[in-house]
């Protein structure tokens, strides 16, 4: 029952709105409930929507206006499910973001934009412009009809005027007929005059000609061949027939196609890989690229120069780049040519659990005009091979690793802001890795009944682990080492590139600046177990402040069946969660 607040609110947004009817809407309460308000949005010119009649109802709260309104529409769109709940900001799925300014009038207006729209939502649907149209054309015949069954009895359905909030074919149009008698008389006309047969939507042929004109709308069911059975569904087989009529096995079943071109794609990406990822193929080989610190092969930098004329007379004995000047050595007797050395191979330089040089220098390098720090900052990310955790470079091996790279411009007052971003992104990284670690650690069945609540409880969860500190019931991971590959873009970032260049509004972004694969060691309950982890670097557009934005894409890559899985229920069970209203069922239960 309506609050007298409610009541006198309702009371005068109907009369403002007969006074000033927005465009191409009409609305009204119902007799016997003022929180009852049913709508009539006709489709607006130039829209797959156009000249259709769309009814629907808004059911508010006694609390109203601090409280929106369920939102619902009951005629076949094409945009929307017939008579489910409509998940918007300015309906009862969002509470807390309603103004109580807004009135009746503000609520259909957004609602005609938002389905004038392509955004998708919980009630929304995809269909094709063409499926639109036909279901437009339909519109007045099943609001008349019910879908058709005015003229037969539907299995468990009792043609009552009661039920308003589940509205679907079978009541026979008696609920429209109740509310709206006078547009229902006009639909009937309408279905009359242009030949429409009632029971099932089609048009009859003109037995007096062969070929005639008919109504935009009516020449829409003209494309719709015969076939479809009245009752219901007729509504919705009658789009999918007429968008299949004249066309190809391949158009009929592109989405499919396009599906199973993606998925071979990057199932040839992943086995085209190479299978020994934690070796170099040979001695001779390079070493992968990747992060500032996972240097190349560029010749390597003196560790020691002399000096110069040309050199700074003056450096402080403080300073950690301060270097006793050396006495100039005796001439020696001619040295072996170094191709008699031996030669020291690549792979023999470099350390194997992370492919990085083993050693970087921390002396100042030639040229550089700026002392860097050398303190080395310890990170929170253990290590699998030794007790402690990893340390992050200092400064000044983060510049020599970039000399060694090739990036000789590199501005030297930088460096240390790099580092402290460098150092940054890899705690979030092994944050996001340790999410994924407590998930499913325990198995996939413990992750499942976690996964299956979604992303916002998942996050509840961990933090009432920390708070009660019962996370530490599960070993932390360690991480094994690590290995940079900026120049290998994942499977999933090739795929996202392809669709980039097909549909460049939707999914046109910049690739990742970097990629990283972590090896994780696991503590399970039949042993410890190695995972690799894929990290895709992405960049976004800076803050209005000019602080850089970074996003990490961080996943269990797909080395075996149960990473797949474990990335299926991670994304399935968040998106089950938010399209059943799992969030609103915990809010309220809350």
């Amino acid at each position: 029952m309506a609050t007298k607040a409610a009541y006198k609110r309702l009371t005068r947004e109907y009369q403002n709105i007969q006074k000033n009817p927005p465009p191409f809407i009409v609305a009204h309460p119902s007799e016997s409930n003022i929180l009852e308000w049913h709508y009539i949005l006709t489709g607006p010119p130039g829209t797959p929507y156009e000249n259709g009649q769309y009814w629907g109802t808004l059911m508010f709260p006694p609390e109203y206006p601090f409280a929106p309104p369920a939102i619902r529409m009951h005629t076949p769109s094409g945009r929307f499910q017939p008579s489910s709940r409509l998940c918007l900001s300015i309906s009862d799925f969002h509470p807390k973001s309603f103004n109580p300014a807004w009135e009746v009038s503000t609520i259909l207006i957004g609602l005609l934009s938002f389905m004038t729209s392509e955004e998708m939502t919980t009630g929304s649907v995809s269909a094709t412009e063409a499926e639109r149209r036909v279901l437009s054309a339909r519109s007045r015949w099943w609001n008349a009809t019910g879908g058709g069954t005015h003229v037969s009895s539907v299995s468990g359905v009792t043609p009552s005027s009661r039920g308003i909030n589940n509205v679907k074919a079978g009541d026979g149009g008696m609920k429209f007929r109740a509310e709206w008698p006078e547009l229902h008389q006009e639909n009937w006309k309408w279905m009359l005059e242009n030949r429409i047969e009632t029971a099932t939507g089609q048009l009859r042929p003109d037995p007096n000609t062969a070929s005639g004109k008919c109504s935009p709308e009516t020449s829409a069911l003209r494309r719709r061949p015969n076939g479809s059975a009245p009752g219901i569904g007729a509504v919705m087989e009658g789009g999918h027939a007429a968008r299949e009529v004249g066309q190809t096995w391949l158009q009929r079943n592109k989405i499919w196609v396009g599906l199973a071109v993606l998925f071979g794609y990057a199932l040839i990406s992943r086995l085209s890989q190479p299978l020994a990822r934690n070796h170099l193929a040979s001695s001779d080989a390079s070493p992968p690229p990747g992060c500032p610190m996972h240097a190349s092969n560029p010749p390597a930098i003196p560790i020691s120069v002399p000096e110069t004329s040309g050199a700074c007379p003056v450096r402080s004995t403080d300073s950690p780049f301060f270097v006793p000047p050396k006495s100039t050595p005796p001439p020696q007797a001619p040295q072996a040519p170094p191709a008699l050395e031996a030669k020291q191979s690549t792979l023999s330089k470099l350390n194997p659990l992370n492919y990085m040089f083993a050693s970087l220098s921390q002396d100042r390098a030639p040229n550089q005009t700026q002392d860097l720090p050398v303190d080395r900052e310890l990170s929170t990310i253990p290590r699998g091979d030794t007790e402690g955790n990893w340390e992050y470079p200092s400064p000044q091996q983060m510049y020599n690793a970039m000399l060694r790279k090739g990036y000789t411009d590199t501005p030297q007052d930088a460096v240390e802001a790099m580092v402290a971003v460098h150092n940054f992104l890899n705690e979030g990284a092994w944050n996001e890795i340790v999410g994924w670690e407590r998930l499913f650690s325990k198995g996939l069945w413990t992750g499942w009944e976690k996964c299956r609540r979604g992303e916002e409880t998942i996050a509840m969860d961990l933090a009432r682990e920390e708070y009660y500190g019962t996370s530490n019931a599960t070993p932390p991971p360690r991480l094994l080492r690590f290995q940079g590959r900026p120049q290998e873009l994942t499977p999933k970032a090739q795929v996202l590139q392809a669709l980039g260049r097909l549909y460049p509004t939707k999914f046109g972004s910049p690739p990742p600046f970097d990629r990283h694969d972590w090896y994780v060691m696991r503590d399970t309950s039949s042993g410890p177990k190695e995972v690799r982890y894929v990290i895709d670097y992405y960049s976004g557009p800076p803050e209005p402040t000019g602080e850089p934005v970074f996003y990490l894409d961080i996943r269990p890559a797909l080395d075996s069946p149960t990473a797949a899985v474990e990335r299926l229920m991670r994304w399935g069970g968040d998106v089950w969660w938010r399209a059943s209203g799992g969030a609103v069922r915990n809010n309220n239960g809350n």
